[in-house]
């Protein structure tokens, strides 16, 4: 993988000046027929064009929208529209269900009350979710294993673990529903990332970019590097690129070539008003679809 253009960089910055968030709009492109199933998402990340980058749903859904945060009815809209990658919450239930929510208690997105890890799945699935525009919608809290399902070959899957949720169970729902080569494992420490990678050394997992630099020199696991809004660091750029290390970002509603020339995957709030991959012309869409077909 060398997506980093340091020269294409450089000359992208200045050209926008101190502008962070004023790119152009995305220019349709028909992705529908360029893979029947996905392949491993570092095949697909290793086909990217270095001008073009990977949109990710935050929360698996878009702001203002009919849709709840982590619901099955978001992943069908992401999945009719073509997109390629939701990001998701996962949480565990009092009798060991893990589901997908992000808060701590359900007031703050749903008609529930109370904790949700002191919750049972029996409660949960008499709740309804809230959508994004804070209206009640007709989405229940849904089980990680029936979104995996849903998911797979179809959509890549980032996987946030909040502190009520099992990492063995997760994995183990991950193998089962054959997805191990189609998920992104998010952590935010050493430690973190270290027990990841000793519990599913072949899953892609997230972590800061001194962490993936330091354990891709010393393990055999694949890691990617979460960068957040700061992607104009060159010289990072550069070593992340040159160790093989796909790139995470994010931006606001709108995007710049400068975000898209740095990172592969980049998480919006704003999923459903831009094309599923971003940067990418006719003609890059065709190398891409030659790419993938010999994968």
């Amino acid at each position: 993988m060398l997506k980093f253009n340091a020269a294409l960089f450089i000359g992208i910055a200045l050209s926008l000046g101190g502008c962070q968030e004023t790119g152009p709009k995305d220019q349709p492109i028909d992705l529908t027929n360029t893979i029947k199933e996905l392949p491993p998402i570092s095949k697909y990340l290793s086909c990217l064009p270095p001008d073009a980058a990977i949109l990710a749903a935050h929360r698996g859904t878009a702001r203002r929208s009919k849709y709840p945060e982590n619901s099955m009815s978001a992943l069908k809209a992401l999945l009719d529209k073509g997109y390629l990658i939701t990001e998701v919450d996962v949480a565990g239930l009092k009798d060991g269900t893990h589901i997908l929510y992000h808060d701590g208690v359900w007031e703050e997105k749903s008609t529930g009350k109370g904790s949700v890890a002191a919750s049972t799945w029996k409660k949960a699935e008499e709740i309804l979710l809230e959508d994004t525009r804070g209206k009640v919608s007709a989405d229940r809290p849904t089980k990680l294993r029936d979104y995996l399902l849903t998911a797979k070959g179809k959509i890549y899957v980032e996987i946030d673990f909040k502190s009520s949720s099992k990492y063995e169970v997760v994995i183990k729902a991950i193998r089962a529903a054959e997805m191990a080569d189609q998920v992104v494992l998010i952590s935010y420490s050493a430690g973190q990332a270290r027990k990841l990678s000793r519990l599913a050394p072949e899953m892609l997992i997230s972590t800061t970019p001194e962490i993936a630099l330091s354990k891709r020199r010393s393990t055999n696991n694949s890691y990617a590097a979460w960068l957040g809004y700061d992607l104009n660091n060159t010289t990072l750029m550069e070593r992340l690129n040159n160790n093989d290390i796909p790139v995470l970002g994010r931006i606001r509603k709108d995007w710049n070539r400068a975000a898209v020339a740095a990172a592969d995957i980049l998480i919006t709030d704003y999923i459903f008003d831009h094309d599923p991959i971003i940067g990418l012309t006719k003609s890059k869409k065709d190398e891409l679809e030659a790419c993938l077909s010999r994968i």
